[in-house]
């Protein structure tokens, strides 16, 4: 019987399948690459674009008369708008050309998990606590993105208002690519805290193995293939944490100008609960991703670091090939990291909160100056 994070780990990628991202399947516990759903992802991409653009037409026409009131609103929905599109071609793009490399990177952490479950390698509890909960959450925020769209979808009809919310398939669409990379993320921090526990356990067994070696080189064939593969998760997915940081900066601008609009100002825009319900629906979900994203990647950034320190506490007794094999893996780890970078540039941890924070609240500032300076 499959344990529930594996029918979760099964359902998100089913959910990457009905929106169009991937294009195999798992049968028999193994990857199956299917013709139907590479002609299915063709035809839904198209069909994305098209109902995008739609309701762009249709948000600008049914707004027209708040745009007209507030340039910044107005700036405000050709910014959401663009980084839409940024966000859908840089999805639509990466799974067109990196589909091998995403397939053959789950094929890898599965084979890597299934050989460290066979030496009974452990994650903590803790640790496992924490990446369990991040999974669990990341499944409440899929929830919430569908329940909302629904609420919303039969509060319309309930009310006879005329306002196509086609921005669901766009914004799921978006959602399915950044689960994808950080369910990515989440499985190597996975197999790496397994693979810390089982050098541990190999190191400081009371009873040396008799092909301990063997095993210690396995080990570190398996961390480089980890560290690789990180590398690999941000060249594959560059674009998309691009348009991802883009977006939870213009989320944040936009979430806190309207609160400044709502608690200390005056305007009829506000009596529009379509436009703010459209403010909820673009900006709350990406901004809670967000925080379980940092926390991740965080811990990514980290996981090298902490791996470096355990290998200068650990030593064998009275074993000269253990401790040189030790030494060599300690020089191989040197020079090397696992942090989660944007085209080498922006690293995605903690430290990148403040600065976006910082952007935020300047750029929320001066729109509220503005704002106030035309009602003057």
């Amino acid at each position: 019987m499959a344990s529930p994070r594996r029918v979760l780990q099964l359902g998100f990628i089913w959910f990457c399948n009905l929106n169009g991202l991937t294009t195999f399947s798992f049968s028999s516990g193994r990857i199956r690459e299917s013709r139907f759903l590479f002609c299915y992802r063709i035809f839904h991409n198209i069909l994305v674009m098209v109902l995008t653009i739609k309701f762009l037409m249709d948000f600008w026409h049914f707004s027209a008369d708040s745009f007209e009131e507030s340039p910044l609103v107005r700036l405000a929905a050709i910014t959401y708008f663009g980084l839409v599109f940024l966000s859908l071609i840089s999805c639509m793009g990466s799974a067109h050309r990196r589909q091998d490399r995403i397939r053959n990177m789950i094929t890898k952490l599965q084979d890597m998990e299934d050989l460290s479950k066979s030496r009974n390698y452990r994650i903590p509890k803790s640790r496992k606590r924490f990446l369990n909960f991040l999974l669990v959450v990341l499944t409440a925020l899929l929830v919430l993105r569908l329940s909302v769209h629904a609420y919303l979808n039969v509060n319309k009809f309930r009310r006879g208002i005329h306002n196509p919310c086609n921005c669901f398939l766009s914004e799921c669409m978006i959602f399915a690519m950044n689960s994808l990379a950080f369910g990515l993320m989440l499985e190597i921090t996975r197999n790496w805290w397994r693979l810390e526990s089982g050098l541990r356990m190999l190191i400081l067994a009371p009873e040396p193995l008799p092909d301990r070696l063997i095993h210690l080189q396995q080990l570190q064939t398996m961390f480089q293939c980890l560290i690789d593969m990180t590398d690999e998760v941000c060249l594959v997915f560059r674009f998309v944490f691009l348009c991802y940081l883009l977006r939870n900066v213009w989320s944040g601008i936009r979430v806190g100008y309207m609160l400044v609009r709502v608690c200390l100002g005056h305007s009829a825009i506000e009596s529009e609960m379509e436009y703010l319900q459209m403010v909820f629906i673009t900006c709350i979900q990406p901004l809670m991703f967000s925080l379980m994203m940092n926390s991740l990647t965080h811990s990514i950034d980290s996981m090298l670091e902490d791996t470096k320190a355990a290998i200068r506490g650990l030593y064998s007794r009275g074993n000269s090939q253990v401790e040189r094999r030790m030494e060599w893996f300690s020089l191989q780890l040197a020079e090397q990291h696992t942090y989660v970078h944007i085209f080498g540039t922006y690293r995605m941890n903690r430290s990148l909160v403040f600065d976006g924070c910082s952007v935020i609240l300047l750029h929320v500032i001066y729109m509220v100056q503005c704002e106030y300076t035309s009602m003057l």
